[in-house]
């Protein structure tokens, strides 16, 4: 049987928010095409760009309260956030207890928002509690275990109570252990290598300060300026200053190919070739970044 939680208003709520996020960075990106090319416009279109890494989040935590329910069998509860699926077996409830005090009440951060109770804490009587629930902690419906308690908050909580002791009556269908399961993404270890996620990261970096210092130089600099110079070092091509966007777009590309060809060898476990290629990401940025400073010195 499928039960749903108590209905709260926070993802709805979540919802004009992204919208109105989303309404604002139309505007602040309309307002970075129409503006001359200096520091303030290189800082507004960082200001959109991670703005959006934020609605990307809040969409997914909004879709999850969306998703958020409880499925009661005789093997056991299953507890449905988003993507995720933790199973607890009907054989390891050992009671059942409605609310419980909280121990260290823990600040509610940011990022828990929408539904801030879907996360742990810490009861008087149940120790640590994974809550699924969209209620306060003395009002949730807790299932305690030998391991971890979960609290919940079924809309329904008489009927969920009087299907949970029927299941339990009737024994299992098969023997299952408490398991969570994340979407296979999810357990990539990508996500774990500190290595891979430093080559990435670092040349991510590289990419908007090369963009960076262009932008914040570029009023200052002469309306043409060399970009090639031949052998005896004297420029033999004179260009518009806008060419030396040339450079930042290139260590993007750069970047952006070698990111999907290090992610497809690192899927057919070959990380050292994942490795070099985000490397070398990386010393493209840092051979791009030298060009560009001593172009602009002219």
């Amino acid at each position: 049987m499928t039960f749903k939680p108590v209905p709260r208003l926070d993802r709805w709520f979540a919802l004009l928010v992204i919208l109105a996020v989303l309404g604002l960075d139309g505007v602040a990106a309309r307002a970075v095409m129409g503006r001359p090319v200096d520091g303030g416009s290189f800082l507004l279109a960082l200001w959109v760009l991670g703005s959006l890494l934020v609605v990307v989040y809040l969409a997914y935590r909004t879709f999850c309260a969306f998703t958020l329910e409880y499925w009661v069998d005789r093997d056991g509860v299953t507890l449905v956030w988003g993507f995720t699926r933790q199973f607890v077996p009907m054989a390891e409830i050992q009671r059942v207890q409605r609310g419980d005090a909280a121990v260290r009440l823990k600040q509610v951060r940011p990022w828990h928002w929408p539904y801030p109770e879907r996360r742990r804490r810490w009861g008087v009587q149940a120790g640590v509690i994974n809550a699924y629930a969209t209620l306060p902690l003395p009002e949730q419906t807790i299932l305690a275990t030998a391991d971890e308690a979960y609290g919940l908050s079924p809309a329904e909580t008489d009927r969920f109570l009087a299907a949970l002791q029927a299941r339990h009556s009737l024994g299992p269908v098969r023997s299952r252990r408490t398991e969570l399961r994340y979407p296979p993404l999810w357990t990539w270890p990508l996500w774990r290598d500190r290595s891979a996620l430093f080559l990435i990261g670092a040349g991510l970096l590289g990419v908007l300060l090369i963009f960076g210092m262009l932008c914040f130089r570029y009023p200052v600099l002469s309306a043409d300026l060399p970009l090639h110079f031949d052998v005896n070092g004297i420029p033999d091509r004179i260009a518009p200053k806008s060419g030396l966007f040339a450079l930042p777009i290139i260590g993007l590309l750069t970047w952006t190919v070698n990111l999907a060809l290090g992610v497809w060898l690192y899927r057919r476990v070959q990380p050292q070739g994942a490795y070099l290629l985000w490397g070398g990401a990386l010393a493209v940025q840092g051979i791009a970044g030298l060009a560009l400073f001593n172009l602009m010195r002219w």
